[in-house]
C-alpha cells in the first residue's frame, strides 16, 4: 500500500531531476545496465527491481518500447508520452509522485543528503 506523503514532505519535496524552471535539467539521466533511460539513478532498484514494477509511476519507464535499442536516439524516449508524464507529475501533481522520489528527494532530513552543521 503506498504512503500518502504529508503536507510537510509535500513542501520539502524538490526532485533533483528538476531545473528551477521545471525541465530535467537538473542531474543527468540514468542509463540502466539493461538498457532503460531514467529520470535518474535512484529508480533504478535492481536490488528492489519487484516492488519497482510494482509503482505504477515508475514502472512505465521499462517500457519495451522506452529501451535504448528500440529508439533511435536518447531525445526519442525523454520525449515519450510515459517520460513527459512522469515528469510532468512531479510538479504538477507532486503528492502522487513514486515512494522512491520522496525517498530520496525530500529536504531536510532527506538521509541521502549530505548535511554540515556549523
Amino acid at each position: 500500500m503506498k504512503k500518502t506523503p504529508t503536507s510537510q514532505e509535500i513542501q520539502n519535496f524538490q526532485p533533483k531531476c528538476l531545473g528551477p524552471e521545471g525541465a530535467n535539467v537538473g542531474r543527468s539521466i540514468a542509463v540502466t545496465a539493461t538498457g532503460f533511460v531514467l529520470p535518474c539513478c535512484w529508480l533504478d532498484r535492481p536490488d528492489n527491481f519487484d516492488k519497482i514494477m510494482e509503482d505504477k509511476k515508475i514502472s512505465p519507464l521499462f517500457d519495451e518500447a522506452l529501451h535504448i535499442d528500440n529508439n533511435d536516439t536518447i531525445e526519442d524516449i525523454v520525449s515519450s508520452d510515459p517520460w513527459q508524464k512522469f515528469m510532468r507529475e512531479l510538479t504538477e501533481k507532486p503528492e502522487e509522485s513514486s515512494y522512491v522520489c520522496f525517498e530520496m528527494c525530500c529536504t531536510p532530513g532527506n538521509r541521502h543528503r549530505k548535511q554540515e552543521k556549523w
